[in-house]
């Protein structure tokens, strides 16, 4: 069972907000992220049943969607160490 449009883990992601990717494929993603490239934020989800908080990002160089699965068990750090606000 997913939870759609949020997650209860606290983060700093903003759906809308542009992000520049700062390693490549961080942990499991569905699609390929690239470091350097810019990823507007779409969805937010959360799946019980994989533990996993899913954030799915649309890539501006292809259009293409990509998601990053943040594990509940994982560090709360990630979020920062792969991506960074695009200013």
């Amino acid at each position: 069972m997913a939870m759609n449009g949020s997650t209860w883990r606290d983060h700093p992601f903003e759906i809308g907000e542009v992000y520049i990717a700062l390693t490549a494929n961080p942990d499991f993603t569905q699609g390929y992220i690239i470091p350097g490239h810019k990823y507007e934020l779409n969805y937010i989800s959360h799946s019980h049943y994989d533990g996993a908080s899913i954030f799915t990002f649309r890539s501006l160089s292809n259009n293409e969607l990509v998601s990053w699965w943040w594990f509940d068990n994982a560090s709360d750090n990630l979020c920062i160490e792969n991506f960074q606000v695009y200013t």
